[in-house]
Parts: structure tokens; sequence; C-alpha cells
């Protein structure tokens, strides 16, 4: 899962981690602590968004 690490929510659900392995998903996102300008999506850490921005 280091590969994942490095991905971008929108890379994430592109590839349906979502659909595919909703818990993976769900730690990724959760608790929120930032969300993306760009797309709206919110993660659990910056560096999981294409234009983070803190909540």
């Amino acid at each position: 899962m280091n590969d994942d690490k490095q991905k971008t929510l929108c890379a994430h659900v592109e590839e349906e981690l979502q659909v595919n392995d909703p818990q993976a998903y769900m730690a990724l996102i959760q608790p929120a602590t930032h969300y993306c300008k760009g797309c709206g999506r919110s993660a659990a850490n910056a560096e999981n968004l294409c234009k983070p921005q803190k909540l």
C-alpha cells in the first residue's frame, strides 16, 4: 500500500478504490482534516489531495 499513500484521492476514485476496497478508502478520508480546492474531496492527510486546504 506504499504506492497508494502517494496517490491522490482523484487517482484512487479513478481506480474505483471506494468500490473495490471501501475500508481502505475510508481510512484515507477519516478523520478529514483537509479538503481539495479543485474537486472538493476531503481527506485525513493533505498529501492525498491535489490542491489541499486545511479545514
